[in-house]
């Protein structure tokens, strides 16, 4: 299968996947996410996502500031499970198509789970977000913050109810807490998960000790937990997860589907795909890839493991209703993504901070890629 999307959207038409014992991986291009199917063990390769463009300017002393000195104290997050109450709605979604699929979305409160979430929901999918909002806290811990102002993920979701008349539900907690996401699953009982919930920058993973060792506790023990609920509670469940481009590293041939073939010594063999993740949070990434293969190949769940590369901007029709659904913007040298923190620098009169030698060329596709 090929066709151009952009990234919720491919979450959109995974969530409904349901392919026979025997069927083959499904590419989707640009995305080019492959899927695991039961019985099989695959490796999956992904090229660029976008979360639409956008335009804000900031004041060049507000963004030296901010991507300036770093509050590197040691932290260790936590979260109790809370599950919100509904509020009272005023207005019909917009579009339906999600039939009443129950979504689990887990980093709903992030920058690009809060955007899955409403399109999902608005689709007529039942979303359910999982979120420990840990995110927030790393702002106040490094002295950074959104350029655009973030509500309370209970007051984005009352606002969500009365723009579309859709209810989001709300799980807050720890998925490397099993207990507590065991609860969730049992008490939403998803037929799918969409699996953003891991702290997702390479910087942030490179500070120091105490934030390398988070971030891969935090990411690789936060999936291996939504592998066990799934084989546990919601076999046939469909995982989607977000990985990362940066698994391959750079290496100087093309980057394969996958799966390359090597012949060694006069025989020939299809082998994965090599990686060569460039930081802690890139090799959380890998051990991901690992565990979702090996748990696809020996227990028969069916997940995409969906390998990005750069994600920016922040308006999709959803996030445009009102002002309290705005996406983050974050434009620092921690978690502001490479185009968001360019746009901002080239509106501001600063110099582009490019990574490496700048010749990295990737095509854009993100929300579309979900449906």
């Amino acid at each position: 299968m090929s066709q151009t999307l952009s990234t919720a959207s491919c979450f959109d038409s995974m969530a409904c996947i349901k392919p026979p014992l025997d069927a083959t991986s499904t590419i989707l291009t640009p995305a080019n996410a492959i899927s695991f199917r039961r019985g099989q063990s695959s490796i999956s390769f992904g090229k660029q996502e976008a979360l639409f463009g956008c335009s804000k300017f900031v004041s060049l002393s507000l963004f030296r500031r901010q991507c300036g000195g770093r509050n590197v104290a040691r932290f260790s997050p936590r979260a109790v499970a809370v599950k919100e109450k509904e509020v009272k709605s005023t207005s019909p979604a917009t579009e339906e198509g999600g039939k009443g699929k129950k979504v689990m979305v887990v980093g709903g409160d992030g920058y690009c789970g809060w955007a899955t979430a409403l399109h999902l929901s608005n689709r007529g999918y039942q979303v359910a977000i999982v979120d420990s909002l840990v995110r927030r806290l790393f702002d106040q811990q490094l002295g950074i913050d959104s350029l655009t102002p973030i509500v309370s993920i209970q007051k984005r979701i009352k606002r969500w109810k009365q723009v579309s008349g859709k209810q989001l539900e709300l799980f807050v907690g720890d998925v490397c807490d099993f207990d507590f996401l065991a609860e969730a699953f049992k008490s939403f009982e998803p037929e799918a998960v969409v699996h953003f919930g891991e702290q997702r920058s390479a910087p942030y993973s490179m500070i120091d000790r105490g934030r390398a060792v988070y971030t891969q506790h935090n990411n690789v023990i936060g999936t291996m937990n939504v592998l066990f609920a799934i084989k546990e509670f919601s076999p046939e469940c469909h995982l989607v997860k977000l990985g990362t481009m940066g698994e391959y590293g750079t290496p100087n041939i093309d980057i394969e589907e996958g799966y390359i073939t090597i012949t060694h010594n006069g025989r020939t063999d299809k082998l994965p795909y090599p990686k060569q993740a460039s930081s802690f949070y890139h090799l959380s990434k890998v051990h991901d890839s690992h565990n979702i293969a090996f748990t696809c190949k020996a227990w028969g769940l069916r997940a995409t493991d969906l390998n990005q590369g750069v994600v920016y901007g922040v308006i999709t029709p959803e996030t445009a209703e009102h002002e309290e659904l705005i996406n983050r913007l974050d434009y620092d040298g921690v978690f502001g993504t490479a185009l968001n923190r360019f746009c901002v620098q080239a509106a501001v009169g600063h110099p582009l901070t490019v990574y490496g030698k700048g010749g990295q060329a990737l095509t854009t596709s993100l929300l579309h890629c979900f449906r």
